[in-house]
């Protein structure tokens, strides 16, 4: 195991680096502290949240916890969860990993160790099951995810334990770990006892599934990322597109395109929206308080019924980050062929502003001498009303010299006369 470590350091780059180990007490944990106080070329802090559920018991573990790295000349933190904290597993999870999120700020380091192990990959993906999952849901607890890696992750409880009693390590026993009120420990308790009289492997053979269903996913994957890039542009859906993919690749699109955003995505809630979008070429149908899925002109996108502008002006300068957009201004020479969107006249920027829309504004649209009502431009463009407020303009006073991602005003075409212009980029952060 050890060496297996250290291939796992060297193969994501972690040598000579700063590594955090989530340090719990637990036979796991302290199993892999052990190892990685034998491997010389990285520095180990160990790291402990006291989740303050068990009144003096996770005292004692806390405490145990700090003597193991103690005796192994390891740096060790900790913190306590206040005592009013909702004892929930969900609350515990995320209160957990902004500690670990947090101390990866506070001491530099370059990536976080959990001990997770084989049978908890196991776990994992049974409780999944139960509950309901797609396919991305079978690939269980991720090797690696941002700074979360876990090195110990194909190797089993009993080789963990095995080794732990080699080598003499002390640890702790959370006796929560018995208490089958919590769903994992009835699967562990359980559950799996009887799978194993049907199959001894059981850990090794849903092990195996785990790690084809990752490598299958990788496959699909570069599929899908393709396909959505053909028909996904600025966060929207083009529906025709969409609606000339296969049946299953419309339901992986909208699978992933509402990750993140609809808590239950599966099968018969993706295929409630599949078919709403097949049916209804303008139309929208709620996903969530205040959150719908919107089908107009041929785009499909979220709609916040609640969604709020927080920033409403800033000073237009070479560099400007509004709303979710980055927008750069570049001096350039004068190009021989100019394009709409992307060059426009020279102005004075400290007169400008970037805001979002006011009444009265006023538009000259491109190709056109006569000025209307910003309202009325949008109309005739068929923009939306709910995506009117969220869209940057380049104004002075109440006129809009440029609507990002639309088009700019006739007085800010460049001409053959100019011997220099901007050229404007913008993108969506």
């Amino acid at each position: 195991m050890i060496n297996l470590v250290k291939n796992f350091i060297k193969e994501n780059n972690l040598e000579n680096k700063t590594i955090l180990l989530g340090l719990s007490g637990g036979v796991d944990s302290a199993v892999l502290l052990h190892i990685l106080s034998k491997i010389k070329n990285i520095k180990v802090v160990a790291i402990h949240l006291n989740h303050n559920w068990r009144g003096a018991d996770s005292k004692k573990d806390e405490e145990l916890a700090r003597k193991i790295a103690k005796d192994k000349n390891i740096e060790f933190y900790s913190e306590t969860l206040p005592k009013n904290v909702k004892k929930t597993e969900t609350i515990a999870r995320e209160l957990r990993y902004k500690f670990f999120e947090d101390c990866a700020k506070k001491f530099k380091a370059d990536a976080v160790f959990l001990a997770h192990n084989k049978n908890d990959n196991v776990e994992t993906l049974i409780y999944r099951l139960i509950k309901g999952t797609g396919p991305s849901g079978l690939n269980s607890i991720p090797k690696k995810r941002d700074l979360f890696l876990r090195p110990l992750i194909e190797v089993e409880r009993k080789e963990i334990e095995k080794y732990a009693n080699e080598n003499g390590l002390i640890f702790a026993i959370d006796k929560s770990n018995f208490d089958t009120k919590y769903k994992r420990n009835l699967i562990r308790e359980k559950i799996l006892p009887i799978m194993k009289e049907i199959n001894p492997e059981t850990i090794n053979s849903i092990s195996n599934l785990i790690n084809l269903n990752i490598m299958n996913q990788k496959i699909v994957d570069d599929v899908i990322l393709k396909i959505q890039k053909q028909i996904i542009k600025n966060e929207k859906i083009n529906r025709e597109k969409f609606l000339n993919q296969t049946k299953e690749i419309q339901y992986e699109i909208i699978n992933r395109y509402l990750k993140g955003i609809l808590k239950t995505r599966d099968f018969k809630t993706i295929d409630k929206l599949v078919k709403f979008i097949q049916n209804s070429p303008q139309n929208k149908i709620s996903i969530g308080k205040n959150l719908f899925l919107k089908i107009y002109n041929n785009e499909i996108y979220i709609l916040n019924s609640k969604k709020e502008i927080t920033e409403n002006e800033i000073k237009l300068k070479e560099k400007n980050k509004f709303l979710n957009h980055e927008i750069s201004l570049e001096e350039v020479q004068t190009p021989d062929i100019f394009e709409e969107n992307k060059f426009i006249k020279l102005f004075e920027k400290e007169n400008f502003v970037i805001r979002t829309r006011k009444e009265g504004d006023v538009f000259t649209p491109f190709g056109s001498k006569t000025p209307q009502k910003l309202k009325t431009y949008f109309i005739k463009k068929k923009i939306p009303s709910e995506l009117r407020n969220k869209i940057p303009l380049i104004a002075a006073n109440n006129e809009i010299f440029y609507i990002a991602g639309v088009s700019m005003s006739e007085k800010l075409r460049v001409d053959k006369n100019d011997k220099k212009c901007y050229k404007i980029t913008i993108k969506e952060i």
